[in-house]
């Protein structure tokens, strides 16, 4: 058996499809090839013709082709037609709910579709957008990210370490944490307006991780609530610097708002972060209750419910309980989500295709 692999989400770029695609590379333990491209999403409309060209080249030695995600589906019937081998795509979710994509997007996705031999969603929410597009559901899998097992960092030196990032002496402050494209969806500026305020009895610092579109917006509240002392922007990090802020932080957030064409397929960061000990507080909606499993590797709480998320937030004020929690989020996200795992699901369903 022998597997090519077609992503066009590929380190050095950073986020979770990137992750998802180097790791199951990497980690699968058969022959393979893996086809990448690790620019800039926009070049997809001349990088699908192009990784197509290159999987040709491999017809003769390949078992199976896998596609790292559904953008690159419409290049399917054309691999399909010139090879006649299996082809199997991964789908996050976004790709079904992409609202700018506009209506020929939607329609080499559907067109697609009857040219892919299986589907592997990545939490249960993809699987029911998957059917809801007419895509049976003896052809769909589920298989959820995984997780690297963190390196160890001492909690009180790695909260050493942020302040010094942020140029902060260390008032002993409750140190929250959100990773993410500061987009609508993620909820963040309605988490510094509607929350923040509310707690600042617990002398919070909300840390934000990443860039985006709402990062204009969210300064905006935070001058206007007069947060200035309770909030910092970090912007892109790297990855060292991201690991000390999982060992250093004491509560993450990941405060998802529903907003139609856009969703969150999975819950990657989440599990990030339970991984490193952290107690999470998510929304409960969309693909993230397949990452964060309620009262075991963290909360999951009513999107957009304000009170919920202050109760949640005041139920962690002891440091204790944030310690046991966390040690529990720990164990039960590397017992259900490591890597190894998933890509042992993979290589099960690769060889049951290709029987």
């Amino acid at each position: 058996m022998h597997i090519v692999f077609l992503t066009r989400k590929f380190p050095p770029q950073k986020g979770g499809m990137e992750t998802f695609s180097w790791q199951l590379t990497q980690q699968f333990p058969k022959k393979k090839s893996v086809i990448h491209y690790g620019k800039r999403q926009i070049d997809v409309i001349w990088v699908a013709p192009l990784l197509l060209f290159r999987a040709l080249l491999l017809r003769k030695r390949a078992s199976l082709f896998h596609l790292g995600d559904l953008v690159l589906s419409p290049i399917a019937p054309f691999l399909k037609w010139f090879t006649k081998k299996p082809i199997i795509v991964t789908v996050h979710g976004l790709e079904l709910t992409y609202a700018k994509g506009g209506a020929l997007y939607h329609w080499l996705i559907n067109s697609s579709l009857s040219s892919i031999d299986h589907f592997v969603a990545v939490s249960s929410y993809t699987a029911e957008l998957l059917k809801k597009r007419g895509v049976p559901e003896a052809k769909i899998s589920v298989i959820s990210h995984g997780v690297v097992p963190p390196k160890t960092f001492d909690h009180h030196n790695a909260r050493k370490q942020i302040f010094q990032v942020i140029q902060k002496e260390d008032s002993q402050q409750l140190l929250m944490l959100t990773v993410g494209r500061l987009v609508p969806r993620k909820g963040v500026a309605w988490f510094v307006e509607q929350v923040l305020p509310h707690i600042l009895n617990m002398n919070p610092l909300y840390l934000i991780i990443s860039d985006g579109s709402d990062r204009k917006h969210i300064q905006q509240l935070v001058t206007q609530k007069n947060l200035q002392q309770h909030v910092h922007l970090l912007g892109r990090i790297n990855d060292i610097l991201l690991e000390q802020l999982y060992a250093g932080s004491d509560l993450f957030i990941m405060p998802n708002l529903p907003l139609a064409g856009d969703a969150e397929g999975f819950g990657f960061v989440a599990i990030e972060a339970a991984a490193a000990g952290l107690p999470v507080m998510a929304s409960n909606i969309e693909g993230i209750p397949s990452a964060i499993h309620h009262q075991k590797n963290g909360l999951l709480l009513p999107s957009g419910n304000a009170r919920a998320y202050i109760q949640a937030i005041h139920s962690f004020a002891d440091e204790k309980k944030r310690i046991v929690f966390g040690k529990q989020a720990q164990e039960y996200t590397l017992q259900h989500f490591q890597w190894k795992q998933v890509v042992e699901q993979y290589q099960t369903l690769f060889t049951q295709i290709t029987l």
